[in-house]
């Protein structure tokens, strides 16, 4: 069982537009509403594929109502938690031959007893799901950004429930959140190309700058590190190395929540106690599957898995296709943070 807690729950709009101007009227062509964050396309993907998963967030308001009642009709385990706030909503802009674009609200904030009562419901779930056991592992994805005003304690305090209820720990999350919840120790994150670099400080420019990036961030507490690389795949790095993963002749209609199918298809692969190479090969074919849809919602593409590669010889010298280049060096971190 994956139980998936996403702190910061979005309705995505997804627009679809046959042309776009700036400063012009533009028509659209199509359009969809449904329920997303990080954690909600993981449990999403993960249900419409045959895995099981629970949900956990705040729901509020109308949009809370509409994002409950919708992923009840799919058919999706959810344990909602009440909250005086709406769920904000997100707009996802599709033109024919670009990337979506995505223009993302901020979260609203979670008073104490919601994040409380989010706390409460993680620790039911993960005893039922342990209770339930029947040979696979029972995991905890924490997932997303936080609300505003969310306390630095939030993500210790989940990564610690899960380790109370021995679940694998899982965070997929950026920027001050990730840093906060390395030192906690989780068995896993799932930063991007772009990410590494920020958090390590360094530019990332070869494969083999991935595999040290990812070993840095090990050093300092995760347990592994499972990157996404965009066009140049993804890669695992845990206690027994790094490898590296491609898929080829894969056609790319929106890449938005790419890397949440890529969580899911790599939970996918633990669940089924598949070894390291079978899991990124599973996070290969779910992100691959999830880029051919305009929407997050999408089924694994079978004939995918024949396209995909994972090998632990790769060329460390490879040149990423889009380097990252750190946003901070080291000692401006450390002058930013008064060091």
């Amino acid at each position: 069982m994956i139980i998936t807690v996403t702190p910061s729950p979005a309705i995505d709009w997804t627009v679809n537009v046959d042309s776009f101007e700036f400063a012009a009227v533009n028509r659209v062509a199509s359009r969809t509403r449904e329920p997303s964050g990080k954690g909600i396309n993981v449990s999403v993907a993960l249900h419409r594929n045959g895995v099981p998963t629970a949900a956990i967030f705040p729901a509020g308001g109308d949009t809370g109502r509409f994002m409950a009642g919708d992923l009840r009709r799919q058919g999706i385990e959810i344990i909602p938690v009440e909250s005086p706030r709406d769920v904000r909503t997100n707009i996802t802009l599709i033109v024919p031959g670009q990337s979506g674009t995505k223009i993302n609200e901020p979260g609203e904030p979670l008073e104490p007893e919601v994040m409380e009562s989010l706390r409460t419901a993680c620790e039911d779930a993960l005893l039922a799901a342990d209770a339930a056991n029947q040979g696979s592992p029972v995991m905890l994805a924490i997932c997303g950004s936080l609300p505003p005003e969310t306390p630095e304690w939030f993500h210790s305090g989940m990564i610690e429930v899960g380790r109370q209820a021995r679940a694998i720990v899982i965070v997929d999350a950026s920027g001050d959140v990730l840093r906060r919840a390395i030192p906690e120790k989780p068995d896993l994150i799932k930063p991007n190309v772009h990410e590494l670099a920020e958090e390590t400080g360094h530019s990332i420019e070869t494969l083999g700058d991935v595999s040290e990036a990812a070993q840095e961030l090990r050093r300092r507490g995760a347990g592994a590190v499972l990157a996404s690389l965009g066009g140049d795949g993804m890669m695992l790095v845990d206690a027994d190395g790094a490898i590296h993963g491609t898929a080829t002749d894969i056609a790319v209609v929106n890449t938005v929540g790419a890397g949440d199918a890529a969580l899911a298809g790599y939970l996918a692969g633990l669940d089924q106690r598949l070894d390291r190479a079978a899991c990124l090969a599973s996070a290969l074919a779910y992100a691959s599957s999830a880029v051919g849809h305009q929407t997050t919602l999408f089924d694994v593409d079978p004939h995918i898995a024949e396209r995909v590669t994972v090998t632990d010889a790769f060329d460390r010298d490879r040149r990423l296709s889009e380097p990252a280049l750190a946003q901070m060096t080291q000692d401006s971190r450390a002058t930013a943070a008064g060091t």
